[in-house]
């Protein structure tokens, strides 16, 4: 969200950005130089009269919010501003919200922008939302998973210190360290594999989780006698090198909405496998990945075998599939389509 901020800004808007304070994304939208207010502290059940006095004084043509857990607030909020209201969907509907309260926090939206045809689809069956009103428009992606120059393999390891022979086949995972996220299938994958097979996983333990689920990895590693050959890594600020020192991707959580570690990787141009499942069976649609049953550790591993021995021209296809698939997530292509909704809905605004 605070990418498409900062884009937004750089391309000519005005754009404020209402953010809990004290935050990571406080933080980041500090050190990103753009304008921010503190996000107002509500009751349990804000009602129209706070947002309208939140909004005075304030304006605007577009009111952007991406938690469905807004919704009532900011459709009060962009009522009071005269504002059209975008909901940017980042997580999947589990259930359907058909009730009649739900109908009227819907009818407020403007514009429902998911990132994929399965959300989109999603939203339409378990929401009041109509098809005209969802959009599909990816995931932004900053311009330096793109422009920066890759490390060469050997020093990207060095520099994460990784001291491993040429011969050594790197697999990686990057994300929290959570049962969901599925490393422990990872790690049950690498015991059926060769010994010059190794896997890092870096990311830390999920946050407000009670489970150390670094120290689960790091048990079942030594049960399963992998341990010389999994690699634990904190969370890092640049994970740029984790990249370029991979041989080949993993994502294996159980589902994913939007894998944004895949998109990464794709730009990185590493080769990938993933879950069938969530948004990631379409994000690796087409060759542009290989896709494995969700918790199904034995097909894992094959499909790392088939990738450790496969010619570089045939993973070159799926790399260059990915990359060009990507390529959407750019500033180049992005803005110019938000550019256009936007224009739509203030113009329809304006005519209503």
């Amino acid at each position: 969200m605070l990418v498409m901020a900062r884009w937004m800004q750089e391309a000519g808007h005005h754009v404020d950005v209402v953010i809990p304070t004290g935050t990571p994304a406080w933080q980041q939208a500090l050190d990103w130089g753009l304008p921010i207010n503190p996000a107002p502290s509500l009751p349990a059940f804000a009602k129209r009269r706070h947002a309208k006095q939140w909004a005075k004084g304030k304006q605007a043509d577009v009111v952007w919010i991406r938690d469905r857990c807004d919704l009532a607030w900011s459709g009060h909020v962009a009522h009071a501003l005269g504002a059209s209201l975008v909901m940017q969907q980042a997580m999947q509907i589990p259930r359907p919200k058909k009730a009649p309260w739900h109908w009227v926090r819907y009818r407020r939206v403007d514009a429902w922008v998911t990132g994929l045809e399965w959300l989109k689809t999603e939203c339409i069956a378990r929401t009041s939302m109509d098809e005209e009103r969802c959009h599909v428009l990816p995931l932004p992606l900053d311009e330096r998973w793109f422009t920066t120059a890759a490390h060469e393999k050997s020093d990207a390891r060095q520099s994460l210190g990784l001291h491993l022979s040429e011969d050594i086949f790197l697999m990686g995972t990057v994300g929290r360290l959570d049962e969901g996220k599925g490393q422990r299938h990872a790690l049950h994958a690498l015991a059926q594999l060769p010994i010059h097979i190794h896997w890092l996983f870096v990311g830390n333990n999920t946050l407000n989780n009670s489970a150390d689920e670094r120290s689960v990895l790091l048990t079942l590693a030594r049960e399963l006698g992998v341990q010389s050959r999994a690699h634990f890594m904190s969370g890092q600020a640049d994970v740029l090198p984790v990249y370029d020192a991979l041989d080949g991707f993993a994502l294996t959580s159980k589902s994913e909405t939007i894998g944004t570690v895949t998109l990464e990787a794709m730009a990185r141009r590493v080769p990938i496998i993933g879950t069938d499942a969530g948004g990631t069976s379409e994000i690796l649609a087409d060759n542009r990945g290989v896709l494995f049953a969700p918790g199904d550790a034995t097909a894992l591993a094959n499909a790392v075998l088939r990738m450790s021995t496969a010619p570089a021209e045939k993973l070159a296809v799926g790399t260059n599939a990915a990359f060009s698939y990507v390529q959407s997530c750019r500033s180049n292509r992005l803005v110019p389509a938000w550019n256009e909704l936007i224009d739509t809905l203030v113009e329809s605004r304006r005519k209503a």
